[in-house]
C-alpha cells in the first residue's frame, strides 16, 4: 500500500517551537504604545515555529480554552505563534503589522476567547492601529 514506511511520513511532519523573546519585546512595545491595557503581557507568549507546512499563514494566535483554565486552575493565557518560514522573510513593518493583527484577536475581557475576522480584525483596522503605533513610537 505505502512505498515509504509510515514512520518516515510522520517524522517529516515535526514542528519545532521555541520562545521568541525578540518578538515578545516588540509585542510589549506595541501594547504600551497603542494602549491595549486589557492585555496582560505576563500571560502572552510569542513562539516561533519551524517545520510547518502552512504556506499562506504568517502567524496564528492560540488561547487557552475555558475548560482547561477551570480544570487546571490557571488564568487565561494566549500564545502567538509565528511561522518562521513565512514570518522571518517579512520586512520589519510587515512583522509589526502581523503582530498587531494577532493582538487584535484578543478580546477586552482577556478570557481565552477570540475576536473574529470581519467584525473587528481586518486590514483597515490593522493599518489604522499601525499608523497610531508608528506615530507614537516616533514621537517618543
Amino acid at each position: 500500500m505505502y512505498k515509504v514506511p509510515i514512520w518516515r511520513f510522520f517524522r517529516c511532519m515535526v514542528i519545532r517551537y521555541s520562545r521568541a523573546p525578540d518578538l515578545e519585546s516588540i509585542v510589549a512595545e506595541i501594547v504600551a504604545c497603542i494602549g491595549l491595557s486589557h492585555i496582560d503581557l505576563s500571560r502572552v507568549v510569542v513562539m516561533r515555529s519551524k517545520g510547518s507546512k502552512a504556506c499562506r499563514t504568517l502567524a496564528r494566535i492560540h488561547g487557552l480554552p475555558r475548560v482547561w483554565q477551570l480544570s487546571l486552575g490557571i488564568k487565561p493565557s494566549y500564545a502567538i505563534e509565528v511561522i518562521s518560514e513565512q514570518f522571518d522573510r517579512l520586512s520589519q513593518e510587515e512583522r509589526e503589522k502581523t503582530l498587531i493583527h494577532e493582538l487584535l484577536h484578543i478580546p477586552n475581557c482577556f478570557g481565552g476567547g477570540f475576536r473574529h475576522h470581519g467584525n473587528w480584525v481586518d486590514r483597515g483596522r490593522v493599518e489604522h492601529v499601525y499608523h497610531i503605533f508608528r506615530t507614537r513610537r516616533l514621537s517618543s
